[in-house]
């Protein structure tokens, strides 16, 4: 791979991160919003908005698993470090490799597992609130895992080019 397609993938992969970072700020915005709103509406006029509970919960299930796809962007996700702790400097770009594999062949199993779980929705004719289906509120939980597929399969490719250019990842 060029270094001219590897600018290309790398400034695509940025937008999408803008566009991430874009829908988590508004969705941030809109679950205080609703929230704030709930809360004057019961205190101050004894009433509410009556599906703000529901829409609350799904903007916090949006939320975190939006923070979640950019944690991977940034490499700033959970990691379970002992290894590249104890293991010699040479082998830690083979051994980030493997984690980074690993971490995309369960990014995988977890988008089709969402992908399942989607379509049983969507067959169970379940509503979030009126007239919209549950689905459409848990419909993030594929895309942010294939997200995240991509985000490990992007850095498993990246470090195995660095690996076979004797570039240290």
């Amino acid at each position: 791979m060029n270094i001219g397609a590897m600018k290309k993938i790398n400034n695509l992969i940025n937008f999408f991160g803008k566009i991430e970072e874009g829908l988590l700020i508004l969705l941030f915005i809109l679950l205080i919003f609703i929230s704030l709103l709930q809360i004057v509406l019961r205190d101050i006029f004894s009433t509410g908005i009556g599906y703000a509970d529901p829409i609350i919960r799904h903007l916090v299930l949006w939320i975190g698993l939006f923070g979640a796809t950019l944690a991977t962007k940034q490499d700033r996700h959970i990691h379970i470090d002992i290894l590249p702790r104890i293991v010699p400097g040479r082998w830690k770009s083979f051994l980030q490799i493997a984690i980074n594999l690993f971490s995309t062949s369960v990014c995988i199993f977890l988008t089709y597992s969402a992908l399942k779980f989607i379509k049983d929705e969507y067959q169970a004719k379940v509503t979030l609130v009126p007239h919209i289906p549950i689905w459409i509120g848990e419909v993030i939980l594929p895309i942010a895992f294939f997200i995240m597929t991509i985000r490990f399969f992007t850095k498993t490719i990246k470090g195995l080019v660095s690996i076979f250019r004797g570039i240290p990842s």
